[in-house]
């Protein structure tokens, strides 16, 4: 290690110490410390984003971070190491929009060699954060700019699209967000499915189409408005007559696959004879053709690595044209497939993992840039998971190709247009589908070691375990609690709920919905699972459950519960212990006015009396708009008075604001109370 990365990785171990303290003195260092970090030109030393990119219909912005050394990462894979969080923008025209952020976790891993001897270095990881776009019609196009941010171990400061890292950097581009569906039922016997489907709600669509007459064929009509229709190729050729840009091997490749793989002269010749009628010389479209292998003046791939919050393999790739892919955003357009693989034995063998699709369009104002995507397969990673003794990092490969799906048996080979990557992930540790055992590693959105089993509440520094976005220390569970870990396919498994403070005891057998992927348009796919007899549930397999929902039940109580996991005919049982509060703040505000919102005037003290109280609050404000404020982090009742004196308004309020820690849903936090009163003061 030479002079420099010595001085860096000394300014990185005292980066959270400077953080952590406000006192003047530290402040000062911490800003001698930047001055040192951009000094040292050492900002992406240990991390850097690669890529911004977003999949349209998952709607799911991913940015691809490599992380480079061995150590500076604050402990190995069996601690909780850091974190390198990302803050996303969008601009739709009129300044950047917050989207809030992601992070991935980071520890110090050592560098191996791959079967070549090239050191498996940097592991490339995706923060993805699912948004809900701004959309229009299929004739609008929206295509807003994207801003990734870095930092590492502190979260980049919301509404601040500027922020200058510490330890990381920013990257910008452009991601197209799909179209609202618009479609007008204009026949009258869909409207008597749907009907019948309102009167019996347990009666599917498809089913109440086979009831009905002339059924199929109206619900065939609504599923083509939905989906949009494929150019035929005398659409495509006319679309793209005068063109020169757009060739006829690019646009009626779909048309020409089948020639090359059919064996029927007949039909052979029966599909010349399009293109001939067409005025298209189709010997020079299989010239083409056979000229064209790994053309990336279309789309190419960026960067690939691994989602380690909710692993699912990544590319990001770029469109880099208005026109060659088979219509606009009112048609189907085409798809590029990307094809991963990965060398899991470290042998320089590539064993296929699955492919994945994005629909992709003709974009007349495309940015001069181009547009970026990304490709997501969720994969279940447990056949290889490991203990965190032994760090899992595998050498993976992403096979770009555009109208055509890229070969399943050789990783080695590239389609027409499309290119290839490499890169090194690391898988996260525990334990896989080859140990049978009862277990649960996520419970209330929460992963299960950042959750006290003294007291059933979050631990200091707990984070969401598929997003990694902090939560309140001590946090209590409310509303729906959902339970995820690995699924032994085959397996039956139930789990059971006591309430420690009445001792009472129930199965938990409820139906829930599982959500699992598909490689082709609408990518997702819904599965009911339901509990037998003896409130066992059946694994899932990974297609139908990625998210690995073992159960997702609602408790309803304001107690401490023990969660049992067990394993019919497997001995043990996996407990973990959750506190639940379904109770929001009780706030109460009363102003001392005799019920006359004019009884002050003009330079008054206002006087009043207010009360908070919650079992985990978080903090309370109460705030008064001709000025001042009382604030406080505890249960309190109280009188309060507020001066008037100086106001230039004579209408305002007094108001009360109390937060709790509690996670609901497994998902989200900062419930709050809230209360007013208005006061208009009168002239004296």
């Amino acid at each position: 290690m030479n002079e420099k990365e010595q001085n860096l990785h000394s300014l990185r171990d005292s980066f959270n110490v400077l953080h952590v303290s406000g006192h003047p003195t530290t402040v000062k260092a911490l800003a001698n410390f930047k001055e040192q970090v951009a000094a040292n030109s050492g900002n992406t030393y240990y991390e850097q984003i690669q890529s911004v990119s977003y999949n349209p219909d998952l709607q799911l912005l991913e940015a691809i971070v490599s992380t480079k050394r061995d150590s500076g990462y604050n402990g190995n894979l069996c601690t909780i190491g850091s974190y390198a969080f990302v803050r996303f923008y969008l601009n739709y025209g009129n300044g950047w929009q917050d989207q809030g952020y992601s992070a991935v976790n980071e520890h110090d891993i050592p560098t191996g060699t791959d079967c070549t001897k090239s050191p498996e270095k940097p592991l490339s990881y995706s923060a993805s954060l699912k948004i809900v776009p701004k959309t229009n019609r299929c004739s609008v196009h929206v295509l807003p700019q994207v801003r990734a941010v870095l930092e590492w171990n502190q979260i980049p400061p919301a509404n601040d699209p500027n922020y200058s890292s510490v330890w990381g950097n920013t990257v910008d581009d452009h991601i197209q967000i799909k179209p609202k569906n618009e479609f007008v039922v204009a026949n009258p016997i869909f409207n008597q499915l749907v009907e019948l489907t309102l009167l019996h709600p347990s009666l599917k669509l498809a089913d109440a189409a086979n009831l009905v007459p002339g059924g199929q064929t109206a619900l065939e009509e609504l599923k083509a408005a939905v989906n949009g229709q494929p150019l035929e190729l005398s659409k495509l050729a006319e679309l793209y007559k005068g063109n020169k840009e757009v060739s006829a091997a690019r646009f009626g490749l779909q048309q020409v696959l089948p020639v090359l793989q059919s064996y029927d002269t007949a039909e052979v010749a029966k599909n010349i004879d399009v293109w001939n009628k067409l005025g298209i010389d189709f010997n020079a479209v299989l010239a083409e053709l056979s000229e064209t292998n790994a053309n990336v003046s279309y789309e190419q791939l960026e960067s690939t690595g691994l989602d380690y919050n909710l692993e699912q393999f990544v590319a990001s790739f770029r469109v880099k044209r208005p026109a060659g892919y088979s219509g606009d955003l009112c048609t189907n357009g085409s798809l590029e497939y990307v094809a991963f693989w990965a060398d899991w034995g470290n042998n320089c063998q590539w064993d296929y993992v699955g492919t994945t699709t994005v629909n992709v369009h003709d974009i007349n104002d495309i940015p001069k840039e181009g547009l970026s995507y990304a490709a997501v397969l969720p994969y279940d990673f447990n056949k290889v998971r490991r203990l965190c003794s032994k760090p899992e990092v595998v050498k993976i490969r992403a096979v770009l190709s555009w109208g055509v799906a890229p070969s399943v048996t050789d990783a080695n080979k590239l389609e027409y247009w499309g290119n290839r990557l490499d890169a090194y992930i690391q898988i996260k540790p525990g334990i896989g589908s080859g140990v049978l055992a009862p277990i649960f590693n996520i419970l209330g959105g929460i992963s299960v070691d950042q959750i006290s089993d003294a007291n059933g509440l979050t631990i200091p520094g707990a984070k969401f375990a598929l997003n990694q976005a902090a939560v309140n220390d001590y946090s209590p569970f409310g509303g729906v609690i959902v339970i995820q870990g690995p699924s032994f396919v085959g397996n039956k498994y139930r789990i059971k709920v006591t309430d420690l403070n009445t001792l009472a005891s129930y199965y938990v057998n409820n139906d829930f919905v599982a959500v699992g992927w598909l490689m082709v348009p609408p990518y997702v796919q819904y599965t009911t699972v339901s509990a037998d007899a003896n409130f066992y549930y059946d694994y899932q397999t990974f297609d139908k459950n990625t998210d690995n929902v073992l159960a997702r039940f609602s408790p309803g109580t304001n107690d401490l519960l023990r969660i049992d996991l067990e394993i019919e005919g497997v001995a043990g049982t996996f407990t973990k212990y959750i506190q639940m509060d379904n109770l929001s703040p009780v706030i109460s505000l009363q102003i001392d006015d005799l019920g006359n919102c004019s009884h002050y005037k003009v330079g008054d003290i206002i006087t009043g009396s207010f009360s908070v109280y919650d079992a985990h609050l978080l903090s309370y404000s109460l705030v008064s708009s001709f000025g001042g404020s009382v604030n406080g982090t505890s249960n309190t009742s109280s009188n309060f008075s507020f001066p008037t004196a100086g106001t230039t308004s004579p209408c305002g309020k007094v108001s009360l604001v109390a937060y709790e820690r509690t996670i609901y849903d497994s998902q989200w936090t900062n419930n709050y109370s809230y209360t007013e009163q208005i006061i208009c003061l009168q002239q004296k």
